[in-house]
């Protein structure tokens, strides 16, 4: 059953995908709402199971050089999440959102030659058993590939809060400070990313690192943009029919502002990786037509300026038919950065 929202418990989720670590007191100021609606507002979030807080490594803070984008098609008769257990189980797999004929996976891997070494011999007993009927893959170099998180936009245009600071910027899978990692860089970046809301202080009694070390570890990742917070919202509770999982071949000299400017047409933009030469990322919309009114326009814009010479992949999944299967940074940031320490 969807779930009805105040105008002031929109600006309230609103405020909490844009400034996701800030105290109470600095986001009423943010936001101009006062501290007991905010209080109020992430209870009832809260009981809702509405907002997961998380902390996302740079991938290239963890060792990681490749990021691939998978997709999934599912054979005719094949439940496709009953099949994904294996594929989820790996610690390189960080995300996957799937329906019973769809999936979209997010794998970060130290190279090509691991992933394909790992992903391999998953499909191979895939299509051996006939569960896949199509499998694409978009391998991002770490290196040169950006992110853009666009959910405080999302829920300001769905919700038409016309807000002026929604777009935080678009920022480098490698970090400049990511390949100083001494041994504390290691294990408190698994704690950070492993309990994303827990105090510097329990943080302090799972590690044994001493409290100011890990209070000024923190702000050194975020500042460094090796860490991100980030608020992920179940949206099927709230609004919107279908989210879209895309991949766009475009030019390589397009810039992250063109790019972005573009997308805008499709619809409401959650967000995307972009590399040279490809954009791949998730959206919302609220209906079919309005989608492919959306999707029309951008086709059009692209190949009228010469953008794009190819038609866009697009995976369509209805939310009330979706599922997060896996949304866990942890488990890759402990293998890749070697972390054996039960925290």
């Amino acid at each position: 059953m969807e779930l009805k929202l105040t105008s002031k418990e929109k600006l309230v989720l609103y405020g909490l995908t844009r400034y996701p670590g800030l105290s109470d007191i600095d986001l009423a100021s943010s936001i101009d709402v006062d501290r007991s609606t905010i209080f109020k507002s992430k209870r009832k979030f809260r009981d809702w199971q509405l907002i997961k807080l998380l902390n996302v490594p740079a991938g290239g803070a963890i060792g990681a050089e490749i990021l691939s984008v998978v997709f999934m098609r599912f054979s005719p008769g094949i439940d496709g999440r009953e099949s994904l257990s294996e594929w989820t189980m790996s610690p390189s797999c960080v995300c996957c959102a799937a329906t019973s004929t769809d999936a979209f996976s997010l794998v970060y891997s130290r190279n090509l030659t691991e992933f394909r070494k790992r992903s391999e011999s998953i499909l191979i007993r895939y299509r051996q058993r006939g569960v896949l009927e199509d499998f694409r893959c978009v391998h991002l170099c770490v290196e040169l590939a950006s992110y853009q998180y666009n959910v405080p936009a999302a829920v300001s245009e769905i919700f038409g809060l016309e807000r002026k600071d929604v777009q935080p910027a678009p920022v480098s899978l490698m970090p400049a400070d990511a390949s100083r990692m001494s041994e504390k860089d290691r294990l408190t970046l698994y704690a950070f990313v492993r309990y994303p809301t827990l105090s510097d202080l329990e943080l302090s009694k799972r590690t044994g690192i001493s409290r100011p070390t890990i209070s000024g570890k923190r702000s050194r990742f975020f500042d460094a943009n090796i860490l991100l917070r980030e608020a992920h919202v179940e949206w099927q509770r709230i609004c919107c029919e279908l989210m879209c999982f895309y991949h766009l071949r475009i030019r390589q000299d397009v810039s992250s502002h063109d790019a972005g400017s573009l997308l805008g047409m499709m619809g409401s933009q959650l967000f995307y990786y972009m590399q040279p030469g490809d954009i791949c990322g998730a959206m919302l919309s609220s209906s079919f037509s309005d989608l492919k009114d959306g999707i029309d326009a951008f086709v059009n814009s692209a190949f009228e300026r010469d953008l794009m010479d190819t038609k866009p992949h697009i995976v369509i999944m209805p939310l009330r038919a979706m599922r997060v299967m896996k949304l866990d940074y942890a488990p890759a940031v402990a293998e890749m950065l070697g972390i054996e320490k039960e925290i």
